[in-house]
């Protein structure tokens, strides 16, 4: 989708695969199988934020981003908040209305982020490239 493309293909396909993790999880918890999956989620939330999440700065840095320092911010807000599941679900075990906040949560944050943050890339490698 335009409105989410950063202009990096890796990003975006990360993105992608992101948005259909957070689908399929949704489908799971929908068909009764959340609670058997809910661990996966969150070690799969909590990889791959790490892993996109430094792949990304760096493309920000490589293209001098004017919103670096800001995406950076963000991330490590979601971090954290991926972080307080990660925590609550070792505590407490699975909770389907924590499971659904998550979702809910993490939806909400890559549409806003990825319009309002993320696509400055594209601005940025346009004027890079020859």
């Amino acid at each position: 989708i335009e409105t989410y493309a950063t202009g990096v293909d890796r990003v975006d396909e990360q993105h992608r695969m992101l948005f259909k993790s957070v689908e399929d999880y949704r489908t799971a918890l929908d068909a009764g199988d959340g609670e058997r999956t809910y661990g996966l989620l969150l070690t799969f939330l909590d990889r791959y934020t790490r892993g996109h999440f430094a792949f990304e700065e760096r493309c920000m840095e490589q293209y001098r981003c004017s919103v670096s320092q800001k995406n950076k911010g963000e991330h490590e807000r979601l971090t954290e908040v991926v972080n307080g599941y990660m925590k609550r679900f070792k505590e407490k075990g699975f909770s389907d209305v924590e499971a659904r906040m998550l979702i809910d949560t993490i939806d909400s944050w890559l549409d806003s982020h990825i319009c309002r943050v993320d696509v400055h890339l594209r601005h940025c490698t346009k004027n890079t490239k020859a």
